[in-house]
């Protein structure tokens, strides 16, 4: 069983704020090494429910952020910035993925650090009309490649979240969000306890995976912070401009939609204007 891991850092256990997530701030040693305990806690009980390889995608801010010496020594880690499909790059081709650290979409109330992608450019984004995240819109690349999602962790309201869009998913809620900025952490030990248990359950029982394959053509629809960000946008031939701060991009394959989307936040992080 070849298992896919991807790891954001913001539904980490332990984490509220951005101090924890951001190089160089001085909070961010002790949310690293968080998140490699979850990690490991997870890749521990993938190996010990039958994997045959665990494949890490470190999928948070300039994706450096583990370190292979401080990984389980089995798993294989996929490390640093660009990459074709963010994310989710290399994804095709396994059997099963994990959604670990995940946090809710941008303007949800009581999700942690809740934001989609691009936290001061995408306002909202939609997948065929419907209000997404990093989860759904990960989850629908993932099921373009045919591969299920067994798993998510991450904040309450993160799981909660996944579950109103694909169904009853296994989840591991490591946490509950007071605000943007505050949260209910639960003892380290429980946690850690559910991560393992989890995630062992979750491998050995397929028919609770879920695939979540979006229709061919696919749109996705974005409202941009700023009118500035949906004018750069616009540029590109395959993008409609649809209203003041919103485009649509609409494909056949749904992968394309969504490395459009990438090319057009990457756009739109050009126009934040600092001294406005």
């Amino acid at each position: 069983m070849r298992v896919y891991v991807s790891v954001d850092m913001e539904g980490i256990h332990g984490i509220v704020h951005s101090i924890h997530t951001q190089p160089g701030e001085r909070g961010y040693e002790l949310g690293s090494r968080w998140m490699h305990e979850d990690v490991n806690v997870v890749v521990e009980s993938a190996f010990a429910a039958g994997a045959s390889e665990v494949f890490i995608n470190d999928s948070h801010w300039d994706m450096k952020n583990l370190n292979p010496d401080s990984l389980d020594p089995r798993c294989t880690l996929l490390s640093g910035w660009h990459k074709p499909y963010s994310m989710g790059t290399a994804i095709k081709g396994h059997e099963v993925a994990l959604f670990v650290g995940y946090h809710a979409k941008v303007g949800t109330a009581r999700g942690i650090l809740s934001h989609t992608y691009r936290a001061k450019v995408f306002f909202d984004v939609r997948l065929n009309g419907k209000s997404v995240g990093e989860f759904g819109l990960n989850a629908a690349l993932a099921g373009w490649f045919g591969v299920p999602v067994a798993l998510i962790t991450g904040d309450r309201a993160a799981c909660d979240e996944a579950v109103d869009l694909v169904g009853a998913l296994p989840h591991v809620a490591v946490k509950d969000g007071v605000s943007r900025y505050a949260g209910i952490i639960y003892p380290r030990i429980k946690v850690m306890e559910d991560l393992s248990k989890k995630t062992a359950e979750t491998l050995a029982e397929p028919k609770g995976w879920k695939t979540f394959k979006p229709p061919s053509p696919s749109t996705i629809g974005i409202t941009f912070v700023d009118p500035s960000m949906a004018d750069g946008a616009e540029l590109l031939p395959v993008v409609k401009r649809t209203g003041d701060r919103d485009v649509e991009i609409t494909h056949e394959d749904y992968s394309k939609a969504f490395q459009t989307m990438l090319a057009i936040g990457a756009i739109g992080q050009s126009r934040i204007d600092n001294y406005f």
